[in-house]
């Protein structure tokens, strides 16, 4: 009975050193998850038709300042397929008028590739001049 008496306080020492280090990390996957994910806004594109697709515009970026990979990672937010390869497009046609919040010279450029429909309009929404 007396070796249980001095083992018990070393038992429950044990004990609460595991649960003080379980891996219970919701409150961290939480808290980055907070930090880290953008708030989602939609609003209607510009459009030379003038139907105003929706597109995502959690994460723009300048089509004349970004580099080609923080471009491909605004187009891949946006949904746009093969997110690089139009990245390298955006950035092959530069510079982009800074008074032209169409993107007209970028929407021709684009227009000879015969992306599907709406491709040109995530990535205009996914850019700023």
């Amino acid at each position: 009975m007396r070796t249980i008496t001095k083992l018990a306080p070393l038992g429950l020492v044990t004990v609460l050193s595991l649960v003080a280090c379980g891996n219970d990390d919701s409150g961290a996957k939480a808290a980055e998850a907070k930090s880290t994910t953008p708030t989602e806004k939609t609003t209607p594109a510009d459009t030379p038709s003038g139907k105003g697709a929706t597109v995502n515009t959690t994460s723009k970026v300048s089509a004349n300042k970004a580099t080609e990979a923080e471009i491909a990672a605004a187009l891949e937010a946006a949904g746009v397929p093969s997110a690089k390869t139009w990245a390298h497009e955006v950035e092959e046609y530069r510079p982009y008028p800074s008074d032209d919040p169409t993107f007209a010279k970028l929407r021709s450029a684009l227009a000879k590739y015969n992306p599907g429909e709406g491709v040109v309009d995530k990535i205009v929404g996914a850019l700023t001049p």
